[in-house]
């Protein structure tokens, strides 16, 4: 590089790094930065930039540094492991052969001294140790660099002095390399090569004897390696493995070198920092006897004693916590884990954490520490550190083992550390107390049992801290306090800074630590439950007779409410855990543990007694009374209701406490008492909530007392002062329990005791199909907007002066559609509550009780959401003779968002527009005429509020209850008829309006309803259910032409009648519309790029004119776009999730790539007729297996599906494709097995029969009588519908997602789902035995001149011919080659390195999928999007121009 073009550079780098430079000459810079880095000079001019910066060169450090940043590149970009000696070239830069790269080597480890002698900047020794780093994963190790553990020796010892930067340098070498292996995943090629490199850092790190006695037949000293050990060829052959290398003078190991080290007291902070990071790398992967053998944690804990350095204290305490929480190994190492901390040593580790914990106390800390942030930082990690080791310990399947036999110092400091004032600290020791109590054998222990009246005491005391402080955080938000704690509230003001906001700290109180503490009391009641009962009942009993007292004083006691409300979660903790224990043990059959749970039940009613006669005032301790009375389920199971009249007052007591609670008090019936009104009504529908949760739990005790029940609840139900909806979830409340109970109440029972509950329902919604039958009786009589409209010209007309009164037959109208939608919408409302409880997952019985219901119901719904459709297509209602543009205004408006939902998606706030919607707000038109009535306007204008509101409800309820009602299977069923012709009805209702509705109401449908009728439909458990085998053999006989359909049963035949008439046209319709709509947003977003909208946002023009004065070209805001990028991003989303769930029920029958080629290759199983794969059964497991079946029967609606999903990874966002990439992931590797079966010729019949089941079911044009052997050969190859497939739209899509800037977070999933096609590719063809031959490119198999489906694929004359097709797996991946050929071109990679690539991942046989990402990355990297934040940049270039 001559002298021009260095100070070139220079001068580019100053415009970079200088603030001031105009952005237009930053970008030149940029451009002029990155060019050189793909030139294919970029690693000559990088030495060159690097060597020649010195302190007599007058060049800026930056040069070196961008020399640096050439040599990276360089190395990541041009050097391929399969380049051979004739120096062949890329398209976009040269290759970089090994001697290249080892020359390299040794001019880096030149810089590297040299940047130590100079004191370099910090950024330089970074850069440097990255890219010798790079080298070393590439190059190391192997017979041309074996000695890397003495050149970094020659570094480590280089000075006379330990306080020698070369020592930070090799410190810093092995720490960034461990990082890349074991910390981040940021070098493919540290994957590709892990195997490699792992043997090479067990060699450098580990004493010699420790690997002679792990690996006694693995390792070699340097001087015995071969040239052909760890050399691969270029021929894709796999290389010889390279056995762990042993350098001559490195016999102790680095660990152990690094450790002693640790307590050298020359050493200076800095290096002892770095010392201890660089040991904390490697502690989650080093073999625990290589820990033990060193000595690396006793010498850690003698260094977290002994420092006076805060940095380093807590560097060794966050390096000890990673040796703790390797909870991933088992066995010996498991326990020798726990033996280096607890056990050897004289318990010398454990008393150095204690006394390092110790500091952390005040006062202690504050002459221990210069930072209190610091101690509790590490008094926190010490919490951690002995919470891991009580799960090592405790936390193990093989209850008799126990390697700690004296526990005693780990339990003291546990003990301590729980009951620490810093809740931060104690909520970590609890979690390990936790793991201690639930050891069922090791927890009864002497010297864990004495512990336990202690920690006990305190969880239940620490429980009443945790309410009183949470109860003051919540005082101090109300009052608008800041994030600073005060004493008062108890909490450390350092622990306080931790957290964000007050609002944080009291979540942390109220789930994590409050959650923890009740963990305790729940494990200590399962230990012993009578013990513990006949404990704590005295302390408990007395507290709600003293509430009771202290309510009657006005003044609030926060500290007399914490205990109450503690109280109140400590009995729900106790009564839950023994129902949970009593019906584990009845279960079970443990009569023994049955007999002594119930020896606690007599005593707990006392204590039920007192909960249910509590009476408070407070809102807060009346919600946790409620969410304590289902607990008393425990108290109230049939068999004790039967024998105890105690326990029967108590059932009616309960209910009668929550019947109470909803009838609001005449008090709160005032005016402007609106908050006072609302918790009021909380409580009732907490009140709900506690008798449904009573009836799901003990429906056959309420069965007992139903008549006296009954009467409670129509009392309430007629009570006018309860809200509508209360007295839907009483409803709900006696739908779970008829429904519910299990003893003598057959079905029709149930049917009749639910009669007087549903039918009136579903005759009060039959009332309104008459205002449904069209949209113009909609409109005029629910949604009033005739009148409406009258009434808008009535006032532009200047009628009603002095109070603009309506005319008489407006307002009459008007009010009669207004009560009409509010009785509908409460319907509707109480309809989905029945529903959600009823049709939930698991409710069996109770589906069956709207069984004789749905041929009333389904109809009218599917009519109310046809009507709903019809407001989006004008053709419906512009007809209509409207008198004033604002009603026709108001109808348009009521189909978008509101305007609250409008500012929250473009990030404004204003709570003076939140209760407004965007068809409410007036535009310009012209000034009101005849000066019409503003009172009545607003009126009129709260009016249409309410119209849009109550739309807003029957869609929402309308939807979830045609989605719940999926899952009842007389709605399909043809045979009944209950709703004739319900696939053309639903066709209609999805597709009447649909071109006219908006993105925001299909991501509705497709999440309330679509989504809900294809997880439900077919997939009714406990009906007809039926095996699905997607690979049973056809029997051997003349029939065995056809191929084998499944098993159909009557679930089946509803699923068939009822999908094809609507999928596969949603299918076309969403596909279609979401590219269009995309193509439209990315239109509009480079119109709003243009100079003068970038030119405007940058004058802040946006806060004067939000929606109007930024408008594009085209008409469009930009807070419009940002509108409708939002709505059509969650319809995209929406959709995907569609698609991905149908490609994940259609993957849950076909059975994963390894399981088909095993059963293809293992001829014995076939022979003795075990050779099937058989699926669940229909209505079992997550997904929808009919659904599944039904599409994969179907030939062209699995093509269509498959389609699909390729589609929706076109869309520019991120979480869609990421759903659709994870499904295909699990179905492609089968697809690829299946679509290379007809290149082979089946050895047996028995085999072609297997192999045309799996060929039937996913691709049927490949099974077909055939005259014409050349073109069934081309058929094999190029017209096969699903090989085409697989190696062109699939690749070509899966390629488009790499190069995608907008996907880059989707990179790693995509390229191992391109690593799994090769490799299963390549797994078939590697695996499959002589038998199965190739079928030859003439296509013929024999004499035969017609042949049937068998005799297509089965055929034992053929054999392998010079003429041969070859190795099917070959042709697939050469089909793939040519997909991505133009991809690759254009981004510089050679065929050479893609043909390396997919033949290294054709021959590891073992290669897992993470190696198999790696792989296809280091091949692909070039072609990479990477993310850049161009858009700034590209407008300045536009306002510059």
């Amino acid at each position: 590089m001559n002298k021009q073009a260095v100070e070139q550079v220079v001068y580019m780098l100053q415009l970079v790094h200088n603030a001031d430079t105009p952005e237009g000459q930053r970008k030149e810079a940029h451009e002029f930065c990155q060019r050189l880095k793909d030139s294919p000079e970029a690693m000559r001019h990088g030495i060159e930039l690097a060597s020649m910066v010195s302190a007599s060169s007058g060049l800026p450090p930056q040069v070196q540094h961008f020399g640096l940043q050439l040599i990276e590149h360089a190395i990541r970009h041009h050097w391929r492991r399969n380049a051979s000696s004739k120096g062949k070239t890329l398209s976009a830069g040269g290759i970089l052969e090994t001697d290249d790269m080892l020359q390299l080597r040794d001019q880096v480890w030149r810089l590297i001294f040299e940047a130590c002698e100079q004191g370099s900047a910090a950024y330089i020794k970074e850069k440097l140790v990255s890219v010798m780093v790079q080298l070393i994963i590439r190059l190391w190790p192997s017979i041309q660099w074996c000695n890397l553990s003495n050149q970094l020796m020659q570094l480590y010892v280089s000075s006379s002095t330990a306080l020698s930067a070369h020592r930070e340098m090799a410190l810093s070498i092995w720490r960034t390399l461990g990082e890349e292996m074991f910390v981040y995943d940021r070098d493919a090629m540290a994957t590709v090569r892990k195997s490699d490199l792992i043997n090479g850092i067990v060699g450098a790190l580990l004493p010699k004897s420790v690997v002679v006695e792990l690996y006694p037949t693995g390792y070699r000293m340097s001087g015995d390696v071969r040239d052909d050990i760890g050399n691969g060829s270029s021929n894709g052959k796999k290389a010889a493995p390279l056995p762990i290398v042993l350098e001559a003078g490195n016999e102790d190991g680095w660990l152990l070198r690094w450790a002693v080290h640790t307590s050298d007291g020359a050493v200076n902070e800095q290096v002892l920092v770095a010392l201890v990071d660089t040991i904390g790398v490697f502690m989650d992967w080093v073999p625990v006897k290589a820990l033990s053998t060193t000595q690396v944690v006793p010498r850690l804990a003698l260094l977290l004693q002994t420092s006076s350095s805060d940095t380093v204290r807590l560097r060794v305490a966050t390096a000890l916590e990673v040796i703790s929480r390797r909870i991933a190994v088992i066995g010996e190492e498991r326990d020798m884990v726990v033996l280096e901390f607890a056990q050897n040593y004289d318990g010398a580790v454990m008393m150095a954490m204690g006394d390092a914990y110790r500091s952390t106390l005040a006062p202690a800390n504050e002459n221990a520490w210069v930072d209190s942030a610091d101690a509790l930082a590490l008094a926190k990690s010490v919490s951690q550190i002995c919470s891991n080791l009580a799960a090592l310990q405790w936390a193990r399947k093989k209850l008799e083992i126990n390697v700690l036999p004296h526990p005693e110092r780990l339990l003291e400091l546990l003990m301590a550390l729980c009951k620490d004032k810093r809740y931060t600290v104690a909520s970590v020791a609890l979690g390990g107390w936790s793991a201690i109590i639930k050891h069922g054998t090791l927890s009864r222990a002497p010297a864990v049992a004495a512990t336990f009246s202690t920690l006990t005491e305190h969880a239940t005391t620490a429980l009443f801290g945790v309410c009183r402080s949470a109860h003051l955080l919540s005082e101090a938000i109300s009052k608008g306090a800041q994030a600073d704690a005060s004493d008062a509230i108890g909490i450390d003001e350092d622990e306080a800074d931790q957290f964000e906001s007050l609002t944080e700290l009291r979540t942390f109180l109220t789930s994590e630590l409050r959650t923890r503490l009740l963990a305790i009391v729940r494990g200590m009641c399962d230990l012993d439950p009578a013990g513990f009962v006949g404990w704590i009942l005295p302390s408990l009993v007395p507290v709600f007779s003293s509430g009771q007292q202290q309510q009657a004083s006005s003044i609030r006691d926060v500290g007399h409410e914490s205990v109450i409300e503690a109280a109140f979660m400590t009995v729900d903790a106790i009564l839950s855990t023994l129902d949970d224990a009593e019906q584990h043990a009845l279960a079970e059959g443990d009569d023994d543990v049955v007999a002594t749970i119930r020896k606690a039940r007599a005593p707990c009613y006392e204590l039920g007694r007192r909960v249910v006669a509590f009476e408070t005032t407070s809102t807060q301790l009346t919600t946790r009374q409620l969410n304590t009375l289902p607990s008393f389920s425990f108290l109230l199971r049939r068999s004790a209701v039967e024998s105890s009249e105690e326990a029967r007052a108590l059932l009616f007591l309960v209910l009668q406490k929550c019947a109470g609670y909803l009838v609001p008090p005449t008090t709160l019936q005032k005016e402007g008492e609106d908050g006072d009104v609302r918790e009021t009504r909380n409580v009732a529908r907490r009140a709900t909530a506690a008798m449904v949760r009573l009836a799901v739990a003990i429906p056959d005790s309420l069965m007992l007392i139903y008549n006296d029940l009954s009467q409670l609840v129509q009392s309430r139900m007629a009570h006018p002062g309860i809200a509508g909806t209360i007295k839907s979830h009483l409803g709900e409340f006696q739908l779970a329990l008829v429904s519910g109970a299990t003893t003598a109440v057959g079905l029709a029972e149930r049917k009749e005791l639910a009669r007087p509950i549903i039918r009136p329902l579903i005759d009060s919604l039959g009332e309104f199909s008459s205002a449904l039958q069209s949209p113009e009786s909609f409109m005029t009589m629910l949604l009033g907007l005739p009148a409406l409209d009258q009434a808008y010209a009535h006032s532009n007309s200047g009628g009603g002066e002095g109070g603009g009164v309506l005319p008489a037959d407006a307002k009459q109208t008007l009010d009669s559609a207004r009560g009409a939608r509010n009785r509908l919408s409460h319907i509707l409302t109480t309809l989905h509550i029945y529903l959600n409880r009823a049709l939930s997952s698991g409710q069996h019985l109770a589906s069956s009780l709207w069984s004789d219901y749905v041929g009333d119901l389904v109809p009218t719904i599917l009519l109310l959401v046809r009507c709903i459709h019809s407001l989006w297509n004008p053709a419906h209602w512009q007809h209509l003779p409207w008198q004033s543009p604002q009603a026709r205004r108001s109808l348009f408006g009521l189909l978008e968002i509101s305007n609250a939902e409008r500012l929250s998606i473009i990030g404004v706030a204003n709570s003076s527009s939140s209760n407004g919607d965007s068809h409410s707000q007036q535009q310009d038109d012209g000034p009101r005429r005849n000066g019409g009535s503003s009172s009545q306007e607003h009126r009129l204008d709260l009016e249409t509020r309410a119209i849009y509101h109550t739309l807003c409800v029957f869609r929402e309820y309308a939807y979830k209850c045609l989605g719940k009602c999926a899952r009842l299977p007389e709605m399909f069923d043809p045979v009944s008829a209950a709703i004739p012709d319900l696939s053309a009805q639903f066709a209609n209702c999805l597709f009447a309006d649909a071109e006219s509705m908006s993105a925001r109401h299909w991501r509705i449908l497709l999440t309330d309803v679509v989504r809900p009728v294809l997880d439900s439909v077919g997939n009714w458990p406990g009906l007809n259910t039926v095996q699905v085998a997607i690979t049973s053999p056809l029997p051997v006989s003349s029939s065995a032409s056809a191929p084998a359909s499944l098993p159909q049963s009557h679930n089946m035949a509803l699923v068939a009648g009822f999908v094809p008439a609507w999928l596969t046209p949603l299918f076309s319709f969403c596909s279609r519309r979401l590219q269009t709509e995309w193509r439209d947003l990315l239109a509009r977003g480079a119109v709003l790029s243009s100079k003068e909208d970038i030119a405007a946002v940058a004058l802040g023009k946006q806060q004067q004119q939000q929606n109007v004065s930024l408008a594009a070209s085209d008409g469009v805001s930009i807070d419009d776009d940002i509108v409708h990028e939002k709505m059509l991003r969650d319809w995209t989303r929406s959709w995907s999730q569609l698609v991905s769930d149908l490609v994940a029920d259609i993957a849950e029958l076909v059975p994963e790539a390894s399981q088909i080629e095993h059963e293809l290759i293992n001829s014995s199983q076939i022979s003795n007729g075990s050779g099937s794969s058989t699926g669940g059964a229909i209505g079992e497991g997550s997904r929808n297996r009919a659904i599944g079946s039904f599409i994969l029967n179907s030939g062209a609606m699995f093509g269509k599906t498959l389609e699909t999903a390729l589609d929706a990874l076109q869309y520019k966002d991120t979480q869609a494709a990421t759903r659709v990439v994870a499904a295909l992931a699990r179905i492609v590797p089968s697809l690829v097995v299946v679509a290379l079966m007809p290149m082979y010729v089946a050895p047996t019949q028995q085999h072609a029969a297997i192999v045309n089941a799996y060929v039937g079911r996913l691709d049927g044009s490949l099974v077909r009588p055939n005259d014409d052997a050349a073109a069934a050969a081309a058929s094999m190859m190029q017209c096969s519908s699903l090989f085409t497939w697989l190696a062109t739209d699939l690749v070509d899509a899966l390629v488009g997602v790499l190069r995608d800037s907008a996907l880059i977070d989707l990179q790693s999933q995509t390229l191992g789902l391109l690593g799994d096609m090769v490799y299963f590719s390549a797994s078939l063809s590697s695996r499959m035995p002589r038998a199965w031959m190739f079928r030859n490119s003439s296509g013929s198999a024999g004499s035969n001149e017609q042949q049937s489906a068998v005799d297509y694929i089965h055929d034992p004359s053929a054999a392998r011919k010079i003429d041969a097709v070859g190795d099917p797996g070959l042709v697939l991946r050469k089909a793939m080659h040519r997909t991505m050929y133009p991809a690759l071109q254009a981004s510089g990679i050679g065929l050479d390195d893609i043909e390396h690539s997919f033949t290294q991942l054709a021959g590891s046989a073992t290669c897992d999928s993470k190696h198999r990402r790696a792989i296809i990355k280091v091949a692909l990297q070039p072609m990479l999007a990477v993310e850049k934040s161009q858009l700034f940049g590209d407008k300045v270039a536009k306002i510059n121009n």
